[in-house]
Parts: structure tokens; sequence; C-alpha cells
């Protein structure tokens, strides 16, 4: 699929005029390190501008300087860069948003956040740049411009999602990558990139390799418009009741990019689990301790259920989005094993009446998922609401895409350019 690239005109100078950074100190700027960096990037985006489908605009607020900069460069050879003045590239993106998935924002000021935030697009930040704070916050950090090439290539054919389970017409699966790293891994660069992932989510290791699962994942939530009309985000809590860090900032970095506030302001020292959609009050047994394979599939939703209740400052916000039709929630969790856990999720998600439920987690060990429908009585607002199984049910039709384990393959390669 080929990408409109609009890149700030920012990418295009070898100063910057103070003026327009009024809350960054630039007298210690790295000038030197920037011209490297701008030589690279005329030549590598020359090449996707010539070699690609891709289009590739740069934009500014400044006419006079967008009109210079296009006589430059078309004089020098650049005629497939494209030059627009920023008021009149918003209007054309803000008309098309239904074609966010073919949007890609590449810059370090508010201005490039906002223009990515109100079209739901993916958010590129080089930090050879200059960078405001939106841009320190949120977005894919590229220190090298090769990667910021190879980024773009590998979007261009990015089916990104390995697995795909339809659970019922309105909850849906996906995982990202096959967590079966030590034995079904595709090649060794995949291997290694799906150990060092782990790492990261369950032990807190391997944090260089961050920014990359980070750049997979965001490039999976706006390369399709299926999640556009997603209204509440939230993540399975740890059985320690904790939520993992990095899973939380990638939820956060999507909801902030889907332009989705949380329903109240919660104040900076208010601990994040405190402020997730699902709230785990009483610490769960880890299902793999002390219980058999066979134990851990049909576990059902007991200890979930035992442990787990929706925030409570959700409720209004829920009731709202229900009254609307809009009641519809996007839960994250780093790895799927039967889904017992989400499968409880959906049921209370369900009971409070979700229109739509998608759950996304970082890799899947694509055993069977056990569906079972529980009815639940009492507020799921609060602990000691009551369940009750009626019924269960085997799904094992995934839609498995092994291209995406070539894509992680490719992560390896723009890892270590």
């Amino acid at each position: 699929m080929k990408k409109i690239i609009f890149c700030n005109l920012d990418l295009l100078k070898l100063n910057f005029d103070p003026e327009d950074y009024q809350y960054l100190d630039l007298s210690n700027f790295n000038y030197d390190c920037l011209k490297d960096k701008r030589n690279l990037f005329l030549k590598f985006f020359k090449e996707l501008s010539e070699g690609t489908d891709n289009l590739i605009y740069f934009y500014s607020r400044k006419s006079n300087l967008l009109t210079q900069a296009e006589q430059t460069f078309h004089g020098k050879g650049y005629n497939n860069f494209h030059f627009r003045n920023r008021n009149a590239l918003t209007d054309f993106v803000m008309s098309n948003k239904n074609r966010n998935n073919y949007f890609v924002f590449i810059g370090g000021k508010n201005a490039d956040f906002k223009l990515a935030v109100n079209t739901r697009s993916l958010y590129i930040v080089p930090t050879w740049l200059p960078l405001e704070d939106k841009a320190q916050k949120y977005g894919v950090h590229v220190d090298l411009v090769i990667q910021l090439y190879k980024f773009i290539l590998t979007l261009n054919n990015q089916n990104t999602w390995y697995s795909k389970i339809n659970v019922d017409d309105k909850t849906t699966c996906y995982s990202l990558m096959d967590a079966r790293y030590g034995y079904y891994a595709k090649t060794s660069e995949e291997k290694e990139m799906l150990q060092h992932f782990q790492e990261l989510l369950k032990e807190g290791k391997s944090r260089n390799y961050y920014k990359i699962l980070l750049y997979h994942f965001l490039a999976g939530m706006t390369n399709s418009i299926e999640f556009d009309d997603i209204e509440l985000f939230g993540m399975v809590p740890s059985s320690n009741c904790e939520v993992n860090e990095d899973l939380f900032s990638f939820m956060t970095s999507i909801r902030c990019l889907k332009k989705k506030r949380l329903p109240k302001n919660y104040a900076s020292t208010i601990p994040k689990k405190d402020t997730n959609l699902l709230i785990r009050h009483t610490l769960k047994k880890q299902a793999h301790i002390n219980r058999t394979p066979q134990e851990r599939a049909e576990l059902g939703g007991d200890d979930e259920f035992s442990t787990l209740y929706i925030n409570p400052d959700y409720e209004r916000k829920i009731n709202h989005l229900k009254a609307e039709g809009r009641f519809n929630v996007c839960i994250f969790d780093d790895y799927m094993n039967h889904g017992n856990t989400f499968n409880s999720v959906r049921c209370l998600l369900e009971s409070l009446g979700a229109n739509k439920i998608i759950f996304i987690s970082m890799g899947i060990f694509k055993k069977a998922f056990q569906k079972k429908e529980y009815a639940i009585t009492g507020s799921v607002y609060e602990k000691n609401y009551t369940y009750q199984l009626i019924k269960s049910r085997i799904l094992t039709d995934f839609e498995i895409n092994n291209d995406a384990k070539q894509e992680v393959s490719d992560l390896y390669d723009i890892f270590n350019s």
C-alpha cells in the first residue's frame, strides 16, 4: 500500500529560526549532526520518491519558505518532492480522514503531532530535529535516517497482524506476533526479536527494543481504519494488580493518537493502575502455578471474575457512549494462551452493553480459544458481583498471516541498521 508521507519542512533545513521554537533553547543544538542527517535524508527520500509509489509532501506555515524550498530542490533534481502550505494540507487531510491509513506524519513540532492526531495517523519523530513537548512524549522516535527510510519501506507491505479470530459478532481478537519463537520462528532474526520482546514485556529487560516494538504496534493500529471508532482503551492488569509499564505506554500512545481522553483528569501522581479501565483489586494466582496444561485450558473465568472489575470512574462515560451507540472498546494484553482472560473481560463488557470489542495481544501461543458464556449479576463496577457459566465452546478458526513473521525479521534488520 503506497503512503502519503507528510514531512515538516524542518527536515530540509540546515538551521532554524529561534522564533519558531519559542519554548526551546537552541543555543547548544548540534548543527553539524543536523547537516549530516539532512544530507542522508535527501538521499534516501529521493529514492523513496522515485523508486516507490509513495508521495512525499513537505509543509510549513510560511509560504515564502515553501516557495524558496520548492525552487531550490526542484532545481537540484528533487522533482518528486511536493510542497504545500500547512493550512491547505490540513484542509486536505481533514477532508480525507477516512483514508488515514495512507497517511504518515514526520516532524518534531507540536503542529505535526496535532495533524497526526486529528487524522489518527502514524506519527514518526526524527530525534535529530529540535523536539517540542508533544513530539518528545508521543510518536515513534527514530534516531537514524536509514531506520526512518526502512520504516517507510516496511509500511508499504505491512500486513502486521499475525493472527485474528472472530469470537462473536461483536468481538475480535488480534495478535501481533507468533509467541512460539522456540520452535516456530521462521528465521533466526525473528527468533531473536521475539525473545527480546518477551524479555521486555515480561521482565522489563531489552529496553533498547522498546521503540521497535512500539513502531510495530503503532503501525498495526494506524495501518487500518478498523480501530478508528474505538472510544475506550484499557489493558489487562498483571496478576500482582499492577499494569505493565511498557504496554501501558503503548496503549496511551495509541489513545492519544486516536484523540481519546480519559473519563476524568487524573493527577500525574495517580498510579497508572488506578486510571486503567480494568482494576485488579486482589492478587491473582498465576495460571501456570500448580496447574496442568489441561487445567489451564479449562480454567474459565473464576480467577478473573474474583479479582477484576470495571473502573467505576468510567461508569458515566460508558453510559454516555452506550446511549449514543458508541460503546466500542479495545483491550490490550501481552500474550494470549487459551483466551480465558480475554473471554472474561468480554463477558464483563458485554454485560454493560458494549457494541464492539477488540482484543490486542502482543503475542499468541495459538492454543484453542475457550469461549465461555456467563450470566453476570450485580454491579461489575464493584467487587463481589456474581457469575454463572451458561455454556462453553472451543474456537480454533484462527486466521493466520505468516507474512507477519517476515515483518518481525525485517524489524531486526531495521534495528541493526
